[in-house]
Formats: C-alpha cells, sequence, structure tokens
C-alpha cells in the first residue's frame, strides 16, 4: 500500500471516492424510499407516481453511461464530476419545492443528469485506472461509502423528517452532499496515476505473482466491444445486468416503506442502518473473495446472499426475520455496484473497460429504472409486496447465471488454447 516511504497515492483517492459515495449515492438509492410516506401523504399522490421519479433518475442513466464513460476516458473527469456535484445539490435541494408529482419529475430529470455525472462512472473509472491489483478490496472500499452514508444518514433523514419535515429535509441533506463531496472532487480526485507521475498499482508484479482477480481484469480481449455484439457473452451479460439493475432498484427503493408497514418507524430506520453497515463489510467480503478466487466465487456470494434477503423479506412480519434480512441484504449489496466494473473489465478487458462500462451501465439503468416501480406497482395492486418479493427471488437467480454464463464464454476471446466453455455465437 506505500510507494516508498509514502501511502499510494490510489489510496487517497480510494479515501475521496468513499466520501462521495458516502454523501451523495444515498439520497438516490439507500434513501430515496425514506420520503415516501412523508411526500405522498402531503402531496395526496399514490407511491408509484413517487417512485417513478426515482425512476426518471435512474433513466438519464440510460443516456448518460456510454457518454459520461467515453468523456471520462477522453480525460474530462474532473469537469463532470465538479459540475456534476454541484448540480446534483442543486436539484436535489429543490425537491423541496413540489406542490405535485410534476414538480418532483422535472426535479429528477435534473438530478438524473448530475447524478450520473459525478458519482458511479467517475469513480469505477477512477478505481479501475488506478489499480491493477487489488482492484477488487479498492472497489469495495471505494463502494463502502454507500454503505456507511446510507447507516448514518438513514438516522440523521428520520430524525429531519420528525423533526423538521419532507421538505427541510431535503434541503438539509443537499446542504451536506455539497459540504462534503464538493471539496473531494476538486483536491483529491485524479483520474489516472499518469496525472501523479505514477503507474497503476501492481503493474509492475511479475505475472506469477499477480492474484487471480488481477490476471482475469487486465487481459485484453481478442475483440473490441462493437465485434462482440453478436457474441452471446454480450447478450448474457446485458441480460444479466438489467436484472441486477432491476432487483436492487427493487429492493433499495421499497424495503424503507415495506419494513415500515411491517413494524414500526424506529425498526425501519434500525434495518436500514444495519443493512447499510453490513454492505460496508459485504463489499470488502466481496472484493477480496474477488481478488483471491475470481469473478465466479465473488458473484456466487453476492448473488446468493441477496436472493436470500427476499426469501426473508417474505416472513419479515418476525422481528427476528427482519433482523437476520437485514444481515443478509448487508452482504449481498455489493452486487449492485462493485461487481459490474469487475466483470466490464473480466468479460470485455481492461482495453475495452471504458466503452464496455459505459454500455451496461447503461442496460443496467434500464432495470434500476423499472425496479422501484415494478415493485410499487405490484403493491398498489395487490396491496402485499409478496408477490413482488417473489419475482425478485427469479430476477436474482437469472442475474447469477447470466453473469457466470457470460465470463465462461468470453474466455475463448482472451487468447485461451481451450475455451473453458464452446461459445455458442448469435445469427449475425
Amino acid at each position: 500500500m506505500k510507494n516508498g516511504n509514502k501511502i499510494f497515492y490510489g489510496w487517497w483517492v480510494v479515501a475521496g471516492c468513499v466520501v462521495i459515495t458516502a454523501t451523495v449515492v444515498p439520497l438516490v438509492m439507500a434513501l430515496s424510499g425514506k420520503y415516501a410516506l412523508a411526500v405522498t401523504a402531503d402531496l395526496g399522490i399514490n407511491r408509484s407516481q413517487f417512485m417513478l421519479a426515482n425512476t426518471i433518475v435512474q433513466l438519464m442513466g440510460i443516456i448518460l453511461s456510454p457518454i459520461v464513460s467515453k468523456r471520462a476516458a477522453s480525460g474530462q473527469m474532473k469537469l463532470l464530476q465538479v459540475g456534476g456535484i454541484i448540480g446534483f445539490c442543486l436539484s436535489y435541494f429543490s425537491y423541496s419545492f413540489a406542490q405535485s408529482a410534476l414538480h418532483l419529475y422535472i426535479a429528477s430529470f435534473f438530478v438524473g443528469i448530475f447524478f450520473w455525472s459525478s458519482t458511479m462512472i467517475p469513480v469505477s473509472y477512477m478505481i479501475t485506472m488506478w489499480f491493477k491489483e487489488k482492484r477488487g478490496l479498492a472497489m469495495s472500499i471505494a463502494m463502502a461509502g454507500i454503505g456507511l452514508g446510507g447507516a448514518i444518514f438513514s438516522q440523521v433523514v428520520t430524525f429531519f423528517l420528525n423533526d423538521y419535515g419532507w421538505r427541510t429535509t431535503y434541503q438539509l441533506m443537499a446542504g451536506i452532499a455539497l459540504v462534503c463531496a464538493l471539496p473531494i472532487a476538486l483536491f483529491v480526485c485524479k483520474s489516472s496515476p499518469a496525472e501523479k507521475g505514477l503507474v497503476a498499482y501492481g503493474a509492475d508484479l511479475e505475472p506469477e505473482k499477480q492474484s487471480e482477480g488481477a490476471i482475469e481484469e487486465s487481459k485484453d480481449s481478442a475483440i473490441t466491444v462493437k465485434e462482440s455484439y453478436g457474441k452471446l457473452f454480450f447478450w448474457l451479460i446485458m441480460l444479466g445486468m438489467f436484472f441486477n439493475g432491476l432487483i436492487n432498484t427493487g429492493a433499495l427503493a421499497n424495503f424503507p416503506a415495506a419494513i415500515q408497514e411491517m413494524h414500526d418507524p424506529v425498526t425501519s430506520a434500525n434495518i436500514i442502518s444495519i443493512y447499510s453497515l453490513v454492505g460496508i463489510f459485504g463489499k470488502l467480503m466481496l472484493g477480496w473473495i474477488n481478488d483471491k478466487y475470481g469473478l465466479i466465487a465473488s458473484s456466487v456470494f453476492g448473488c446468493g446472499s441477496f436472493l436470500l434477503a427476499f426469501v426473508l423479506m417474505i416472513f419479515g412480519q418476525n422481528l427476528g426475520v427482519i433482523y437476520l434480512m437485514a444481515f443478509s441484504f448487508g452482504l449481498g449489496t455489493p452486487i449492485g455496484t462493485v461487481s459490474p466494473p469487475l466483470l466490464a473489465a473480466g468479460v470485455f478487458g481492461q482495453k475495452n473497460y471504458p466503452e464496455a462500462y459505459g454500455l451496461i451501465s447503461s442496460v443496467m439503468t434500464v432495470g434500476t429504472a423499472l425496479g422501484s416501480v415494478f415493485v410499487a406497482s405490484i403493491l398498489d395492486m395487490t396491496s402485499s409486496y409478496q408477490i413482488a418479493w417473489l419475482f425478485m427471488i427469479v430476477f436474482t437467480f437469472l442475474t447469477l447465471v447470466s453473469w457466470i454464463g457470460s465470463y465462461l464464454t468470453s474466455r475463448k476471446y482472451f487468447g485461451q488454447s481451450k475455451p473453458i466453455v464452446e461459445d455458442i455465437e448469435l445469427a449475425e
């Protein structure tokens, strides 16, 4: 972790990313559902109408993910991130002025534009560029900020909502995010080691000393992203990423209200804090498993934990079960943030990473755009979450199968003398 007598600067980048993911990302992901009961009651709208605001934020990622990825790779990352953080906080602040669902949707349009420019894509890009060895660990630490922020700010938002109301809460949280994240983007974040006259962590290691994760994720594919469009592995990973987005927002956006309906607001806040804190450990676990044992093992760990959480939600009326769910869900949440960039590098190769990650982020965002509304719509139709959780169980299993299938069928394009699995190419 040190370069001579100094800590490798990439770890300072990781620390800065933790601050950004802790203060900005939870406002869109883990905490968006905290406002649901207060906003819907005050504005006289139903749950699915409220969740549509979050869907609009996710929809912006479909369009912007490939664009942001390419511009970050072309040297515009600093401008994107700094401008994005300022724009995000101003747009998030504007939620407080909403008088109808339409106002929420207009604000969400701008929140979405600036969110995707400032958080997940720049953070993933920086970690990929700064680390060859320990990339899984570095990515996990950076994304652990989401859980840390979710745990801390779940209690903060609950306090603000109870004492000041939802409008003031939006304003206060926007201010906190701006004060914490903007200085980091300005003075700490660097897009690549070249800006500091360095090379990626572990880039100078001999091949026989490299970890399994580093070997998987640093190779170059023999084909370009465009040439992969007709290959089975391309469509498998896109399918898996779609379902991954669906199950993540289906859970994150609806769990707070679902838990609060089964128990009380204090229990709901405690559960969110627990799975957010466990999520920090879960991200580190997934990163360690990925670095030591590879992508398949880390995918099984993450998706298995996520699937179990939905099973436990079905029996969530039991207080003990809902606490077990919090631990299981926390261990599984890394599949929404840590796994996608690792899979992009492993399946498409290091050289293709910026373009590939932009594409899979775009497809995943289609799923995230639909997930919260999908679950909320089932609730509106059936007055119960149970059927929605059954769907989520199936979708989580399909995510895992698609990821494993994509990784295995992509191996023949990495110069292996004997492919692990015969690839089946789609008719062109």
